[in-house]
């Protein structure tokens, strides 16, 4: 399923939970109304069977075009709301000792380009939605003892302000969407919008004061059926059901506590949570949360048969050792597969490996990222490079590179190396262009 298919997905489906029937759909969209009840079908379908991220893997999406002041957004943001006034000059030296090195220009440039989409303040106003509505989510960043840093995500119904905690050593999208999966469950069901701001993994940029949604995290929503809407940027208190609990963590939690490790802090808030968070009163009833919750329950969407698989899928080559690089750890394969690339399914816990027809060749528990470890295996260790079969490798390609491949063995008398780089640059050439390379030389 392309991007554009699944953008279409994800309108039928929003629109169809909006309770617009199917021809009123065919028609907004201008496609026919059997497209619109195949689409439902093969989503209802999707739910109840399930499936493999390598089934909707996608090329990554093109990001936009970064600016070395991307970091100091948030800070400018502030700068500007304490000091209206203030000039591209002093701001220059305000970023200069954040670490900031670029020129006065862009900074000019930044700044007028903000000024000129000022607009004036906005009344703040509660809104306060029906059960089984909305929730908003986000992450907020703590420092441990130690000076790790706990990424502490909230999920968080607006109408009975029910909350998921969690922490996590980072924000990627996988791990944004395996939090997302956890909240659902232990709130018991899906809200039918979900709130958040420019989050990474959601959102790929804007245009034209929009938000382009990320089209994986698209397909994750209209997996669950839950509209998504982007806060407006630089305005927190859009989703401020979902901010003051960091507040409250900060205060109530942390405060007067000392956390000397990640675990110490997991295992803390997951208590904290149950005896503390969901016993508090309620803002506008009065009653605790844990009671709120549960007559919110009824009108939350049901959770699908089968939970979505958020595992990420990545690419590797299989090297002369018989090994896969991940997050600097090494994980064994088959010998046989030396020189291939292949898929590797990436979970919380452990890993996959599958050839390119999608055969499974290992399942390895993970090691922790950035170890430099290697996983230990029953084989005998073998010899640097295994020339035979590098050669075979090659001369798959084809009759140039076989005829490369066997020239290269007869005149050096220890090929090994330069056999295993060409195989190698696999990884980063298509191989049409490596072929002419091979048969010039």
């Amino acid at each position: 399923m392309n991007d554009a298919r699944r953008q279409l997905v994800y309108e039928v489906v929003r629109r169809t939970r909006r309770g617009e029937s199917q021809r009123a759909i065919a028609r907004a969209l201008s496609i026919a109304w059997r497209t619109v009840r195949r689409i439902l079908a093969g989503e209802e379908a999707r739910r109840e069977g399930g499936e493999s991220a390598l089934e909707r893997e996608l090329p990554a999406p093109r990001a936009p075009r970064p600016s070395q002041l991307d970091a100091y957004e948030e800070k400018i943001a502030a700068w500007l709301e304490q000091y209206p006034d203030l000039t591209a000059t002093r701001l220059l030296e305000k970023l200069g000792g954040e670490g900031f090195v670029g020129a006065y220009t862009i900074v000019r440039e930044h700044l007028k380009a903000l000024r000129g989409r000022r607009k004036p303040a906005r009344a703040d106003q509660i809104v306060e939605t029906a059960p089984g509505q909305q929730g908003q989510f986000d992450w907020s960043p703590f420092k441990l003892a130690n000076e790790d840093i706990e990424n502490v995500w909230s999920y968080t119904l607006s109408w009975s302000r029910a909350r998921s905690f969690a922490a996590e050593d980072n924000q990627r999208q996988t791990t944004i969407l395996r939090r997302l999966t956890a909240s659902f469950e232990e709130l018991g069901g899906v809200p039918h919008e979900s709130v958040t701001d420019t989050m990474a993994g959601v959102v790929d940029g804007w245009e034209c004061g929009r938000p382009i949604l990320n089209i994986r995290f698209v397909d994750f929503a209209a997996y669950y059926r839950f509209a998504v809407h982007i806060s407006p940027r630089r305005y927190p208190k859009y989703k401020g059901k979902v901010e003051r609990p960091f507040r409250y963590i900060d205060e109530n939690f942390c405060n007067g506590r000392t956390f000397h490790s990640r675990e110490e802090f997991r295992e803390g808030l997951a208590w904290w949570r149950d005896a503390h968070a969901m016993k508090r009163p309620h803002p506008r009833t009065g009653r605790t949360i844990a009671e709120m919750l549960e007559e919110e329950r009824p009108h939350l969407q049901p959770l699908p048969r089968v939970a979505y698989d958020t595992r990420d899928v990545v690419q590797r080559l299989v090297d002369s050792t018989a090994h896969i690089l991940y997050q600097t750890n090494s994980y064994p394969v088959p010998e046989g597969n030396i020189g291939e690339l292949v898929y590797v399914c990436v979970g919380p816990e452990r890993l996959e490996v599958f050839d390119r027809g999608v055969h499974r060749l290992a399942e390895l528990a993970r090691i922790p990222d950035g170890a430099g470890q290697t996983q230990a295996s029953d084989r005998k260790q073998r010899g640097r490079y295994d020339v035979t079969l590098l050669q075979e490798r090659l001369a798959a390609w084809g009759p140039a590179a076989e005829d490369f491949a066997t020239k290269l063995r007869a005149r050096k008398r220890y090929p090994g190396a330069e056999l295993d780089h060409l195989v190698k640059l696999q990884v980063t050439w298509a191989t049409l262009p490596m072929l002419g390379v091979l048969a010039l030389g």
